[in-house]
């Protein structure tokens, strides 16, 4: 439970600031709309957050259920709410929902909480689960250092990366149907270039809305050399990039 309280802090925290959402943002949530089967009618979307996704799909006349452990979080969304963790669907009966939703979420999870979402998942979802995750992600590249404690945290507090073979084989009750990377390209960071910056220059990832987990504060460090930082930047801009795109998603069916 202390895992869970201190996540809950945290999402409260974020998620009381007012963030703004990013073209990237919305085209990943109409993407994610359009691959909701027509056959299902009823929807538990677990890890709902600020309710971006679930009044899109409420808005299309399906039944949703949004759950989140953010009391913040979900008075932003325009359906039926339950607060709780999602290894804990409190009240919600097996196979009860047509279709379970979980976007960028599970990247979020300790492992406990993650393998009890799993199970959570298999149990409630009735035909189909549909989650999407970080494609293939690089977590250094967003962690970040607190200015006033320095603890050393991931901006978005991720704890895990998915490849596309690691979603294969997630509900033992479910057979994957698709598993795709979606979403406009991203520029990644060139890994000698983000080991100078960081090391050299002691220049993090900078999240604005996102708290330090340990203390709460919202200051980041500030870097021992900026103009190294900068320079490290604009070299990494002139650098031809592989196209990367930043999201996976994964429809199963229930076997």
């Amino acid at each position: 439970m202390k895992t869970i309280d201190a996540d809950q802090i945290f999402y409260d925290l974020r998620w009381a600031g007012a963030e703004e959402v990013t073209t990237r943002e919305r085209n990943r949530v109409a993407t994610t709309v359009q691959m909701v089967p027509e056959d299902c009618h009823s929807v538990l979307d677990v890890g709902a957050g600020n309710g971006l996704l679930s009044n899109a799909i409420a808005s299309r006349g399906k039944s949703l259920l949004a759950v989140d452990i953010s009391a913040v979080a979900l008075s932003r969304v325009n359906a039926p709410t339950l607060q709780c963790s999602a290894d804990n669907l409190v009240g919600v009966q097996d196979r009860s929902y047509d279709l379970v939703l979980c976007t960028e979420m599970l990247e979020h999870l300790d492992e406990p909480t993650y393998r009890g979402a799993l199970r959570e998942f298999n149990r409630v979802a009735g035909s189909a689960i549909l989650i999407t995750v970080p494609n293939s992600e690089k977590m250094r590249e967003n962690m970040a250092v607190c200015g006033d404690c320095h603890h050393s945290f991931h901006i978005w507090s991720h704890r895990r990366r998915f490849t596309p073979p690691d979603l294969r084989f997630l509900f033992p009750d479910f057979e994957s149907v698709s598993i795709n990377a979606f979403g406009d390209n991203l520029r990644r960071y060139n890994p000698v270039l983000h080991w100078v910056r960081t090391r050299m220059a002691n220049a993090w990832a900078v999240d604005d809305i996102s708290p330090c987990p340990e203390c709460h504060s919202f200051r980041t460090m500030t870097p021992s050399r900026p103009k190294l930082a900068r320079y490290c930047d604009l070299i990494n801009s002139n650098l031809p990039h592989l196209p990367h795109k930043p999201w996976l998603l994964a429809l199963y069916r229930r076997k």
